[in-house]
Formats: C-alpha cells, structure tokens, sequence
C-alpha cells in the first residue's frame, strides 16, 4: 500500500471514530465513544504497518516545524487576549459576570499550561538532539 492509499484510509477512520462519537453523544453512550476510538485506533495501527515507510526529507520537517511554531504563537496570543477581554468584562459588568471571570481565569490557566508544555518541550528537544547553551541566540 503506498502512501496515497493510506492518506484516503485514514480519512475513512477518522469518519468511522466521529460518526461513532457523535452517535454515542446522541444516545448518551460513553462506551460506545470509547470503543469507536480504540477500534479506530486499532485499524489504524494496523494499516499503517502494511504501509510503506515515507522518507520525509528536512525540507519538510522545516515547513511543518515552522507552521507549527507560528500556529502556536497565534493560538496562544488569541487565548491570552480572550482571557483578558473575559476577565476585564466581568470585572466592568454591572451586576458582575461571574461566568466570564470563570471562563477568563480558565483560560488564563490554558495559556500559561500551554507555555509551560511548549517550554519543556523545547528544552527537552534541545538537549535530545545536542543544542547547547552556545548555539542559542
């Protein structure tokens, strides 16, 4: 199986495990969500060894890596900045909005867990692939 073949069946899987969920949602069927994504997860561990491997050359890492980054850089400002606006309606409302205090103060918590992860992450990359303090700007 080439590559192409298994780009199509994957996004087949992807439509079994969300047809699955949204129907457990529906019927309120926990067990059913779950064993749709473990069965999708399963095949999809077992088309991807009949794959043949894709040598993804530093071109492309490049490309991903840095769409990745600037993704992360955008999501992160938008969070921080909703967080804000959330925190500052809520505190200006009158009678004080204690749902969107709530909701700003989450999302406050999602940004700084998110550059938490992003900073470990880092360092850990980092030092698995040999950067040293000297090569940092």
């Amino acid at each position: 199986m080439n590559y192409q073949q298994f780009k199509k069946i994957k996004a087949l899987i992807a439509f079994f495990v969300l047809a699955t969920v949204v129907m457990a949602i529906i019927y309120n069927l926990i067990v059913l969500a779950l064993a749709g994504a473990f069965i999708g997860v399963l095949f999809l561990f077992l088309v991807r060894k009949k794959t043949k491997a894709v040598l993804t050359d530093e071109r492309l890492q490049n490309i991903s890596g840095r769409a990745a980054r600037l993704t992360y850089i955008i999501l992160t400002s938008v969070i921080a900045f909703f967080s804000l606006s959330f925190i500052i309606i809520s505190r200006k409302a009158v009678p004080e909005q204690a749902n969107y205090d709530q909701l700003g103060i989450i999302l406050s918590y999602t940004t700084l867990f998110s550059l938490a992860l992003y900073s470990l992450s880092y360092k850990y990359f980092s030092k698995k692939y040999g950067e040293t303090d000297d090569e940092q700007d």
